[in-house]
C-alpha cells in the first residue's frame, strides 16, 4: 500500500467547504435538476450549467490568485 503525503493539493473549486455561495447554489441547481430523471434536454441543461460553474470558478480563481 501507498502512503499518502500530509498535504494533497486539492484545487479550491473542487474543495466544497472553499466554494463560493455562488458555486454552491450552481452546484445544487444540477442536483435538482438531475433529480428530475432522464430526459436528452435535462442532460443538456446539467451539461450547461457544468460549464457555467467552470466559468464561474475560472473567475473566482483569478481574483483570488490562483491558479487553475
Amino acid at each position: 500500500m501507498g502512503t499518502m503525503p500530509d498535504e494533497v493539493d486539492i484545487p479550491r473549486r473542487s474543495r466544497l467547504d472553499l466554494n463560493t455561495y455562488t458555486e454552491l447554489l450552481i452546484r445544487e441547481a444540477i442536483t435538482s435538476v438531475e433529480g428530475l430523471g432522464a430526459d436528452p434536454r435535462l442532460t443538456t441543461a446539467v451539461t450547461l450549467m457544468s460549464e457555467a460553474l467552470g466559468k464561474v470558478a475560472d473567475v473566482i480563481d483569478e481574483r483570488l490568485g490562483e491558479a487553475r
